[in-house]
């Protein structure tokens, strides 16, 4: 009998009883395990996904936002994962995440253009709360968020200014 992988393991280890929550949180899996993630068919049933402080990067936050698989996700915590513009960018025009409502992204460096992009992108109406605290965008990015008619029925709109 194979032995399972790394990710397989992380994923049967960390995922809810019911399957609906999966809390990965610090476990460092990278850009290489974050784009295997995103391609785990286990991953249908997820509701909530903790992915904060696994280095995914650009890449894997794109890998995570294309994945045919999280079709059913509401929440996604992506905080601390050095995503910056491509990330955000594939995030807030993500098709494939038709259901998520929340998304954290604290602690990473989005600067104005993925800022813009959240504001620019019809995806972003679902958005109930998004979370981009402490990230690298300035007056700019701020101001597209704030008059965005996309982001106007966000109920949690956090950013960070001086």
């Amino acid at each position: 009998m194979a032995k399972p992988n790394r990710i397989d393991q992380l994923i049967e280890e960390n995922i809810s009883e019911d399957r609906t929550i999966l809390a990965l949180k610090d476990k460092y899996i990278g850009l290489r395990g974050s784009m295997e993630l995103a391609n785990k068919p286990t991953l249908s049933t997820l509701k909530v996904l903790v992915y904060s402080g696994n280095q995914c990067m650009d890449e894997g936050a794109e890998a995570i936002a294309d994945s045919p698989y999280l079709g059913n996700l509401e929440t996604l915590n992506i905080n601390h994962n050095e995503i910056g513009d491509d990330g955000a960018i594939a995030l807030a025009n993500s098709k494939n995440l038709p259901k998520l409502s929340s998304l954290s992204m604290f602690g990473n460096v989005v600067g104005d253009v993925g800022a813009q992009a959240f504001a620019d992108s019809p995806e972003s109406k679902k958005y109930l709360k998004l979370d981009l605290y402490k990230n690298q965008f300035g007056k700019v990015g701020i101001r597209a968020l704030n008059e965005s008619a996309n982001l106007k029925n966000c109920e949690e709109l956090e950013y960070y200014t001086e």
